[in-house]
């Protein structure tokens, strides 16, 4: 309606409808990585040991982050699910697993090549990965510290250190084992990039079905790929039918609303913001972003409208300062909005209001990042 009301024919629609299609497919393709883990035993033995370590806190809190940090910038919002799949009859503190849920995900939001925040971003800007991966991986770093020095339990006086038999330290190979493969398919994307001359977004979905492809024919398991192959595809076909029908529809919405007199008046607050400070344009951008998402209305449909404005006016802030502002933007504003998917699934998981557990139990956590997140965006656009 607001396509034709413009005056439009409505050909141009269809470039909305299929802008998101890359990032979809990411979504749709990144459980497929699972399988080597899976298959190989490493996710077991990682949850075998936080079993193992239940009775202290700090470890729990340490390790179930850890878990979420390795698998949640290569699954996406599958880690969540499969995280909470292998702990939920393990007994941890609602709160707790909240917090650790929270600081292990949010994190690769910023800077994962996985995530569409990261993907939309550098795809409309035209940046390459390898260009912004060191803005968004030295965030992400302070904010694991925040998370840990902030969220992390308090250590009990009647908790006794435990020798390490070579069991565990077996389980704690694992957990190398993990954090190697998350690493080297970091490597290999960012070479990729540099020899390839593809975008980044087409480069993550070759590799979610290569590397599974490259996995069976070296251990020779085609059997085991069969066995998880149809219910993946059941997933697929019935287990993700929102996400499609959000990722679809918020390109379809974004596209119509560019064209409208609301958009040019948001692009002249925000060009009017950036010649005060990049603190209040900062401000602008994350109350803009956090207030649309409190009101049900995706990032996928506001953070374009925000980057395609920031590009066609003249604003003097560097690309990687839009970049970092952008991405903080939508993280922010997934973690703490009721309405969110992200914020849906972890008050699912401990069973508690959005409100609850995105503000009383960890709004110290993301206060502190964003006091953070001011000064860095500076310290960026200085630079």
């Amino acid at each position: 309606m607001i396509h034709f009301f413009q005056g439009y024919t409505g050909l141009n629609l269809f470039n909305g409808i299929t802008q998101n299609l890359a990032l979809l497919s990411i979504i749709i393709l990144a459980p497929l990585l699972s399988i080597p883990l899976r298959q190989e035993g490493i996710i077991d033995g990682v949850v075998t040991m936080f079993e193992k370590r239940n009775d202290d806190e700090q470890k729990t809190f340490y390790g179930t982050s850890g878990f979420m940090l390795s698998l949640a910038p290569i699954l996406n919002m599958g880690a969540l699910r499969i995280v909470h799949g292998f702990l939920k009859d393990i007994k941890i503190q609602p709160k707790m697993l909240s917090q650790a849920y929270y600081s292990g995900f949010t994190p690769s939001i910023i800077w994962s090549p996985f995530f569409a925040s990261v993907g939309i971003v550098l795809f409309t800007l035209e940046m390459s990965y390898l260009n912004y991966m060191p803005i968004g991986i030295i965030f992400a770093v302070i904010q694991i510290l925040i998370g840990f020095f902030i969220l992390r339990p308090r250590k009990r006086d009647d908790e006794i250190p435990e020798k390490i038999s070579l069991k565990e330290d077996n389980q704690n190979k694992n957990f190398v084992l993990l954090l190697v493969f998350v690493v080297s398919l970091l490597m290999l994307l960012v070479l990729q990039e540099a020899i390839i001359d593809q975008p980044m977004l087409t480069l993550v979905c070759m590799n979610c079905i290569i590397i599974p492809v490259v996995w069976a024919v070296i251990r020779q398991k085609w059997g085991r790929i069969k066995e998880v192959f149809l219910p993946y595809k059941k997933q697929v076909a019935n287990g993700i039918n929102m996400e499609i029908a959000i990722f679809l529809s918020a390109g379809l919405f974004g596209n119509a609303l560019v064209n409208t007199r609301i958009v040019d008046v948001v692009g002249a607050i925000l060009v009017w913001s950036s010649q005060i400070s990049i603190f209040l344009l900062f401000l602008l951008i994350l109350l803009l972003v956090t207030i649309m998402a409190l009101f049900g209305m995706h990032q996928i449909i506001v953070v374009p409208i925000i980057l395609t404005l920031l590009l066609s006016t003249d604003i003097q802030v560097s690309a990687m300062a839009i970049a970092f502002m952008c991405t903080f933007a939508w993280m922010l504003s997934s973690a703490i909005s009721p309405l969110n998917a992200l914020n849906i699934i972890i008050s699912n998981c401990v069973r508690n209001d959005g409100w609850t557990v995105a503000y009383r139990w960890n709004g110290k956590y993301f206060f502190a990042v964003t006091l953070c997140a001011f000064i860095y965006v500076y310290i960026i656009d200085v630079l």
